[in-house]
């Protein structure tokens, strides 16, 4: 993962820390000689914590930082490593990824001889989230805090989820549909098709009415399933509200790509679904908007979807329309 520079609000702790070992012990002449000072209050640190003098050699490790890193024994029996031969060591075990081991360490000593604070997370192979972070010392040396944030991103990988993602079915809600689509559009403004296709499902309201809401539930997660087979991976398929979905598929060479996605999906709904035990005939219409044919703008797009739906309902239900122009 790229490095970042540290915000302003995040780097209290960092440069306090640095300031104490540049500033303890006045009397004393070496960066060594300070750390020492500093051991009993470095052990008790909540996370990983190693320093480094001013030729990169590490001069101290705390215990949790071993235990955390899953550091053996004898990669510190001789005594601590330097920083390039722990990159080394790092690497050889895949702690950053693929790929060659010295490439991998020259890249890494090229940025830390370049001494800028930096900030980010590192994902282990064990799974672990790690959340590194640096400072530079004044006057050599260098201070690297290690922070096991795993639990704290997924939570916040959780709620991010949660927000854009309609809860019964999973599938993208409205706000992640409206972003996919502008971003779908920019791309067809530097040339290329892309559709919009508007859902709405026929007979659906019987469903509820007869076996109950918990029955109507079932099968609008049904449909989420049926949909995601019918589409490929990077289409966006989103549930609107109620018994409404949308889709925006993307990068097609013309409208006939659409009727072919369209096609598809009606097929998904030529057998019945199966919710509590009983079989529920329910179908589709579909209506479709092209751009940049009906337009390069979200509402646009949607509003002809809608049209082209209603047309759909109005045949018959259970076909698609593409949106046309009132005569």
């Amino acid at each position: 993962m790229a490095q970042a520079t540290i915000p302003a609000s995040r780097q209290s702790d960092l440069v306090g820390l640095a300031r104490a070992i540049g500033q303890i012990g006045a009397h004393v002449d070496t960066l060594r000689e300070r750390v020492r000072l500093l051991e009993a209050v470095i052990e008790n640190f909540p996370g990983g914590i190693s320093l480094f003098d001013d030729h990169l050699q590490m001069v101290l490790c705390n215990r949790r930082q071993q235990e955390m890193l899953e550091y053996p024994p004898e990669l510190m029996a001789a005594g601590y490593p330097s920083m390039e031969q722990l990159f080394r060591f790092n690497a050889a075990r895949g702690e950053y990824g693929p790929g060659d081991v010295e490439t991998i360490v020259a890249k890494k000593m090229t940025l830390a001889r370049k001494r800028e604070a930096h900030c980010y997370d590192r994902t282990r192979p064990n799974g672990a989230i790690i959340e590194v972070r640096g400072m530079p010392l004044e006057g050599g040396g260098f201070v690297t805090t290690y922070l096991d944030v795993t639990e704290q991103r997924r939570t916040q990988a959780l709620l991010a989820h949660m927000a854009q993602h309609d809860p019964l079915t999973d599938l993208p809600n409205r706000m992640l549909f409206h972003d996919r689509l502008r971003t779908a559009i920019a791309h067809v403004k530097r040339g290329g098709m892309m559709a919009v296709h508007y859902l709405d499902l026929d007979d659906f309201k019987p469903v509820n009415d007869n076996l109950g809401h918990q029955a109507g539930d079932e099968l609008l997660i049904g449909v989420a399933k049926r949909l995601r087979q019918a589409v490929r991976e990077y289409d966006t398929i989103a549930r609107l509200g109620g018994d409404e979905f949308a889709i925006v598929q993307t990068s097609i060479h013309e409208p006939h790509d659409a009727a072919v996605l369209a096609d598809r999906l009606l097929n998904k709904f030529s057998t019945p679904f199966a919710v509590g035990g009983t079989e529920v005939n329910v179908g589709v219409s579909i209506g479709i908007a092209v751009a940049p044919d009906d337009g390069l703008s979200s509402d646009d797009l949607l509003i002809k979807a809608d049209s082209a739906l209603y047309r759909s309902k109005s045949s018959g239900r259970g076909c698609f329309h593409f949106f046309r122009p009132a005569a």
